[in-house]
């Protein structure tokens, strides 16, 4: 990533303004490269450099293809195209087509082609930067990014054709908003290019999708045993924190003015649910999931079984640091981007075939 610092510009009608720059090398036809700040402007088309350019580069202005470059006040000045490597940072070099014109008087300025639709170019008027990146879809990254997608997609698929009870909606309007957070989660990793974190979200997706599955398939009886859960929760976490206050959180809770009243309705809540959530022979301990499974038997439930030993499993080797889905990780530990997800794509992708997942 490199990170350029706006400035500030005279107007004629509105004072000073920040104004996108970027600081970029061109190679030159020495093979060196030149350092030069041009203005940032997704309007123009193609980049656009000064005469003086091409002497200091050691071009042939007339050797590029000739064009007429037209200004937003509807003038034009000749140019002529030359393609050039272009640096952003020391790890992102791509050739760019660059409009020289045959006269100084032009702003050298950064344009579209081949920056803003080969690149992520990111604006950020809160700290006035600009920041260049490399694509963060990477052809072996890209199929990740699609199952996240595609998973999305059969998840709302279903919901969209059911008419549901109002209790069974709002659950099941729970998990396809958790869905939607976790899916614009892995959009803002991947663009930071820490796509390795995506497994964890697939997993979560992977969750929600066959929680909702077992939901829509008895709705109203699991989705009011969704709600139920609730109180399961809220009391086994209400009274942990209780019973042990050696943090300042805990010694707040266990010294609260409403825990005398609150206390008992919790219990009384609890007593009244935990019937529906008991295990084993014996019947005395709770679940700690409100679908009385573990995710193996859900998938297999709701007939997903096979897409839980490909997708599930393997996430679940790459969160708990499996050696199968560490062996690809060779670069240092933090050198984001460098970190490949191979062995997971391998698994997902089947060497580029269609994601097992999605039906």
């Amino acid at each position: 990533m490199s990170v350029h610092k706006w400035r500030r510009r005279p107007t004629k009608h509105f004072g000073e303004v920040w104004v996108p720059f970027a600081q970029i090398e061109v190679q030159g036809a020495d093979d060196k490269f030149q350092a030069f700040s041009l203005q940032v402007d997704s309007g123009a088309v193609v980049s656009l450099l000064r005469r003086s350019v091409a002497d200091l580069l050691g071009l042939d202005l007339d050797s590029g293809r000739r064009i007429e470059v037209t200004s937003v006040g509807g003038g034009k000045t000749t140019a002529h195209v030359h393609e050039l490597l272009t640096r952003f940072a020391k790890t992102i070099e791509y050739p760019v087509p660059f409009a020289i014109a045959t006269t100084e008087h032009v702003p050298n300025l950064l344009g579209r082609l081949k920056v803003f639709d080969s690149l992520q170019v990111d604006f950020d008027g809160t700290v006035e930067e600009t920041r260049i990146t490399a694509p963060w879809l990477k052809p072996k990254d890209r199929r990740i990014w699609e199952f996240l997608i595609e998973t999305e997609k059969h998840i709302l698929a279903r919901w969209r054709t059911m008419e549901l009870p109002d209790v069974a909606r709002d659950v099941a309007c729970r998990f396809i908003n958790r869905s939607g957070q976790v899916l614009a989660s892995a959009v803002g990793l991947m663009k930071l290019h820490c796509c390795y974190a995506a497994p964890a979200l697939i997993r979560t997706m992977f969750e929600l999708a066959l929680q909702l599955h077992y939901l829509l398939d008895d709705p109203e009886a699991r989705a009011q045993k969704y709600l139920d859960f609730t109180h399961i929760t809220k009391f086994k976490r209400s009274s942990a924190l209780a019973a042990n206050p050696i943090g300042p959180i805990s010694r707040a809770v266990a010294a609260s003015p409403l825990r005398t009243e609150g206390e008992p309705r919790n219990r009384a809540e609890y007593d009244r649910v935990r019937p529906q959530f008991l295990k084993g022979k014996k019947k005395k301990n709770v679940w700690d999931k409100w679908y009385c499974m573990d995710a193996r038997k859900l998938a297999e439930q709701v007939g997903w079984g096979g897409e839980y030993q490909v997708v599930y499993t393997a996430c679940s080797a790459w969160a708990h640091g499996d050696p199968f889905s560490t062996e690809e990780i060779t670069a240092h530990p933090f050198a984001g981007s460098e970190v490949t997800l191979q062995p997971f794509a391998m698994l997902v992708s089947g060497n580029g075939g269609s994601c097992p997942v999605v039906r």
